[in-house]
């Protein structure tokens, strides 16, 4: 029985993970409204093919009136304002941490310094290893040709940026430097498309990577690359 007031800590990886889970769910929801909304407008609009295949461009220069099937649907990245320098659930990361409760993806992030962004990109490619549903829902709304079910770049940009300034900052998130991209924790995979940009990459995290994440019995040590030890010469 709890105290009002008091925090409750995470029982486990896998109550954690739900958590995440949860919120996942409602950041690809407002994004599947989203997608939905586009299509109808598109619809109500476009008065043939060449009009469809240049509504991305169209659709920023002409105002749909709500009341008559335009834009209704609120977008974010689906996380109110946090204060806590942990982000969301951060008292209660914060909670188990006291009690030595080990969570894989916060231990990882702590350990590597990683930002907000990139444990979200941990989180999005973490799910589809939970449930198959994801990988509709990233097809959905990676909108390509190849209706490609895992998540691509540009996917995770759109999901969790708000702002140019987000934008930018996280595209750095998949350089050659960044701790994920650096340390082999994310792949970034060839597009099954034509395409050949950054955006138009597939993010898959290794086999061992979401097993740790999963809460496998992995160190965490293992997934890191071991410091060569200089041989003294005589």
């Amino acid at each position: 029985m709890s105290v009002e007031g008091e925090v409750l800590s995470f029982t486990d990886n896998w109550s954690y993970l739900k958590a995440e889970l949860a919120w996942l769910d409602r950041v690809l929801m407002r994004a599947v409204a989203r997608h939905r909304e586009v299509e109808r407008e598109v619809a109500r609009v476009a008065k043939n093919n060449t009009d469809r295949a240049t509504s991305h461009w169209w659709r920023g220069f002409i105002v749909l009136d709500s009341a008559k099937g335009g834009s209704q649907v609120r977008w974010d990245a689906g996380e109110s304002s946090v204060n806590h320098p942990l982000g969301r659930f951060g008292d209660r990361l914060e909670q188990s941490q006291r009690l030595g409760i080990n969570l894989a993806i916060p231990s990882l992030c702590a350990h590597l310094g990683l930002g907000k962004f990139e444990r979200d990109l941990l989180i999005l490619c973490l799910a589809p290893e939970i449930s198959r549903r994801y990988e509709k829902l990233y097809a959905l709304l990676n909108n390509d040709e190849a209706n490609c079910r895992q998540p691509t770049v540009d996917l995770a940009l759109r999901l969790f940026c708000r702002s140019d300034s987000e934008w930018r900052l996280a595209r750095q998130c998949f350089s050659r430097e960044a701790p994920l991209i650096k340390y082999k924790l994310l792949l970034l995979l060839p597009s099954p498309t034509s395409a050949r940009t950054l955006i138009s990459q597939v993010l898959c995290l290794p086999e061992k990577v979401a097993s740790f994440c999963l809460g496998d019995a992995i160190p965490l040590s293992s997934l890191l690359p071991q410091r060569r030890s200089r041989t003294r010469q005589v």
